[in-house]
């Protein structure tokens, strides 16, 4: 699940304050094993200065920096190979479930419903395929497309229109969404014939990534 060069990196990751969180691909590669997954994209709540991030975080003192600004930090690390890593501060985001301390990194992985949600977000976003594979990966874990929709109003609110996901997860006309297998297709249209959209289940959100 994780390149030779992310696995070079995973024991100095525990110089990641532990404020951040990891989220996306990796965070759910490392959950499922579906897939290998090349990036760590940390996420915090609290806001930060990019030049005094770095100088936080041990690993980073030799990185090549691709973007900086206000609460946003990313950069590459060369383990015999490269591995990008970003950071996201000041983030208005909830949580449904405490996430999990990795071993041997010791960083803190994101809950899989909290990644659930995080992912039918994003559909509504942007034309990925691999977003609608790994909602399918998570659909064949176990966690169904209601908690996953319920899931993401608590994360992120009001703006959250679970209507938008479900019209997402059935059109394939757009970006690379011609690479989804139709076998996959099927599935995701079948879990969003199930979905009634009027009684989601509710999770109270927790106004923190990890409680600290």
């Amino acid at each position: 699940m994780l390149p030779a060069p992310q696995r070079r990196l995973w024991s100095a990751l525990g110089d990641t304050p532990t404020d951040f969180v990891l989220y996306g691909g990796t965070a759910l590669a490392l959950r499922l094993g579906h897939r290998e997954s090349v990036d760590f994209d940390f996420f915090s709540r609290e806001p930060f200065a990019p030049e005094d991030l770095r100088k936080r975080i041990g690993y980073l003192n030799a990185a090549r920096t691709l973007q900086q600004s206000e609460n946003t930090l990313t950069c590459v690390v060369a383990r015999e190979g490269d591995v990008h890593v970003s950071y996201l501060g000041g983030l208005d985001l909830c949580s449904v479930h405490e996430p999990d301390r990795a071993d041997g990194a010791g960083i803190f992985v994101a809950s899989l419903l909290d990644l659930a949600a995080t992912k039918v977000t994003t559909v509504q976003a942007r034309a990925d395929a691999k977003d609608y594979l790994e909602i399918d990966a998570l659909l064949g874990a176990g966690v169904t497309l209601e908690d996953a929709l319920g899931a993401a109003g608590a994360v992120y609110g009001g703006g959250f229109n679970p209507l938008l996901t479900l019209k997402a997860l059935t059109y394939f006309g757009e970006g690379d969404l011609d690479a989804v297998p139709t076998v996959v297709r099927d599935r995701l249209a079948t879990a969003v014939a199930s979905v009634d959209p009027g009684r989601l289940p509710t999770f109270e959100p927790r106004p923190w990534l990890r409680r600290t």
